[in-house]
C-alpha cells in the first residue's frame, strides 16, 4: 500500500489537486493521509477565552477543522468511490513545513500531493510560496499540481538530468513505479552547451538506461544556453504532460524560483511537477 500525504485549505485548487491525486491512483491501492494546518491567526482571543475547562486547548482550536475536513473527505469517497483507497484526516496546529514533517515521519509517507495557484501578474513566479518552501524544505517527493492542468491520463512524461550524479532505484522509484504502470512514454532530457556527453556522464546515462529498461524511454540531448526556456519549450512542442526532475541534482530552481535577471519567467507551468527527493542514504 502506498501512503500519500495530501495537503488542503479547502482552497479550490488544492480540491482540484486532491481530485487529481485520486484519479492518478486510481488503480493503486492507498492510504490518503489528508492535511490541513490550522493558523493561529483563525483564533481571536475570546474564542479561546470561551474554552470549556475540561476541554484541551489544542481540542478546542482544531475540533471545528477536523469537522470540516472530514466533510470534505465524505465529499471525495462519494465521488470516487473506490475500494483501493483510504482516507485518514489530519489537522494540526503548526506551521506548514512542521505539519508535514511530522506527518510525513509518523505514517511513513512515500509522496506529497499539493495543489499550486500558479503564476501570478505581478510576482512573474510559477509556484506559491508554500508549494516552494515544501519543495526545499521536505525530505520526500513533491508532485505540485497547478489550478489550471486539466484531469486527464498522462501519456508522455519530461525528466531531465545532468547527469553529474549517479542515482539510486529509490530516488526514482515514484517515477519508475508510475511509468511502468501507466505505460508512460518517458523523455530524459540533457541540456548542455557541449555537443555531446562525457565518459564520466556516459556512466550516470548507463544507470538510467538500466534503471528504465521496462519502459518506452528515450534519450535527448539539446545543445543550448538556455536551460528554462529550452525545458518549457520542449514540454509545449512535444505534448509533455507531466515534468520531473532531480532535487539537488541541478540549478533549475534558481532559474525557476529567484527571478533570474536575464531570464524574466512568463510561462506558466500548467502541466504537473513532480519534485523526486534526493537520499542521501
Amino acid at each position: 500500500m502506498r501512503h500519500i500525504l495530501l495537503t488542503t485549505d479547502f482552497s479550490e485548487n488544492s480540491i482540484h489537486a486532491i481530485n487529481y491525486a485520486l484519479e492518478l491512483f486510481t488503480y493503486a491501492e492507498c492510504e490518503f493521509h489528508v492535511l490541513y494546518v490550522v493558523k493561529s491567526s483563525t483564533f481571536i482571543s475570546d474564542d479561546l477565552m470561551q474554552s470549556k475547562p475540561t476541554e484541551s486547548l489544542y481540542s478546542e482550536l482544531i475540533s471545528d477543522a477536523k469537522v470540516k475536513l472530514e466533510a470534505l473527505i465524505e465529499t471525495f469517497k462519494n465521488r470516487h468511490n473506490n475500494l483501493l483507497h483510504t482516507f485518514e484526516p489530519v489537522v494540526d496546529y503548526d506551521n506548514l513545513i512542521g505539519s508535514i514533517n511530522q506527518t510525513v515521519t509518523l505514517h511513513d509517507i512515500d509522496l506529497i500531493i499539493m495543489g499550486t495557484k500558479g503564476a501570478t501578474n505581478l510576482e512573474k513566479i510559477i509556484f506559491g510560496s508554500n508549494t516552494l518552501r515544501v519543495f526545499q524544505r521536505c525530505q520526500i517527493s513533491v508532485l505540485a499540481i497547478p489550478a489550471n492542468c486539466p484531469i486527464k491520463q498522462i501519456k508522455n512524461v519530461l525528466f531531465t538530468t545532468k547527469y553529474h550524479s549517479a542515482y539510486k532505484l529509490k530516488d526514482l522509484n515514484i517515477l519508475i513505479d508510475l511509468a511502468e504502470h501507466y505505460d508512460y512514454k518517458l523523455d530524459i532530457l540533457h541540456i548542455t552547451e557541449a555537443k555531446t556527453i562525457d565518459s564520466k556522464q556516459h556512466v550516470v546515462q548507463q544507470e538510467l538506461q538500466g534503471f528504465f529498461r521496462n519502459i518506452n524511454h528515450q534519450f535527448v540531448l539539446k545543445s543550448e544556453t538556455t536551460y528554462l526556456r529550452t525545458v518549457l519549450d520542449y514540454i509545449r512542442e512535444n505534448d509533455i504532460e507531466l515534468f520531473a526532475m532531480m532535487r539537488k541534482q541541478h540549478s533549475f530552481l534558481e532559474h525557476l524560483f529567484l527571478n533570474h535577471k536575464t531570464e524574466q519567467i512568463a510561462y506558466n507551468m500548467q502541466i504537473p511537477f513532480l519534485m523526486l527527493a534526493f537520499k542521501d542514504s
